[in-house]
């Protein structure tokens, strides 16, 4: 019986079927680790508050007339006009940023619903005259003033001041990027924690940036801070880093 002696290629041959289960385990067992380390990463807030004073305002002062005789409304309506819009004047606003609407005509005694005697006014005309200033601290010195009008016979039914931040478009990098600073310091704070260290960013968001007023809680949802003079602008920053 003719013996068998292995040639060199066949050694080769057989040495990686011998081998080919060993390597092709390391190479899953390291495709797992990969994977677990990309799975590794903390998600981390960062947040950022700053007041700031507004810069722009709106004051809609509404006033109302009542009577039975139209032409006499329209008259006594065109007076309060007068006296407001001199009253802010003389305050120190120009012509140019005061306007008007139009005036709200209601008939009391034509209304569909209801019973009982009619109203003893058949007529009511409500008109607005509104502000638009960048001059903030006379607006909120001045709305407070309404008093002075209703004693020249102005029947003021609203007086809402509203503000605005019309620069903010150009503090909100900065923002962001002090919310991004102190996430990353909240991950870096977190990993030392498991002897860890914070790698690259994974994922970034944004998050939420809103204008509240001074007061506000930190889950107050429905603050718009519209009327306060001071705004905070407080952003939220959601940063995942990954860990090594």
């Amino acid at each position: 019986m003719a013996s068998f002696r292995p040639t060199l290629p066949a050694a080769v041959l057989g040495l990686c079927f011998a081998l080919g289960p060993t390597l092709a385990g390391f190479f899953i067992y390291k495709g797992i680790v990969t994977a677990k380390m990309a799975d590794r990463y903390v998600t981390a807030k960062g947040l950022v508050e700053r007041l700031e004073k507004s810069d722009r305002g709106n004051w809609q002062i509404t006033f109302k007339v009542s009577g039975n005789e139209l032409p006499l409304l329209y008259q006594k309506l065109s007076h309060d006009s007068d006296l407001v819009q001199a009253f802010l004047k003389k305050e120190g606003f120009d012509e140019k940023e005061i306007s008007a609407s139009s005036p709200g005509v209601v008939d009391l005694h034509a209304r569909e619903y209801g019973s009982g005697s009619l109203a003893p006014e058949r007529y009511s005309i409500e008109y607005s005259i509104y502000v638009m200033s960048p001059k903030v601290d006379m607006l909120a010195t001045l709305s407070g003033k309404t008093a002075d009008l209703i004693n020249q016979g102005v029947t003021v039914t609203r007086s809402d001041v509203r503000y605005y931040l019309d620069r903010f478009n150009e503090l909100r990098p900065f923002l962001i990027a002090e919310a991004t600073k102190n996430a990353q310091q909240v991950a870096t704070s977190f990993a030392q924690t498991t002897g860890s260290q914070i790698g690259g960013i994974r994922k970034a968001n944004q998050g939420t940036i809103q204008l509240l007023s001074p007061n506000a809680s930190p889950n107050d949802e429905y603050d718009t801070g519209l009327n306060s003079l001071m705004k905070k602008i407080r952003v939220v920053s959601t940063l995942e880093f990954y860990l090594k």
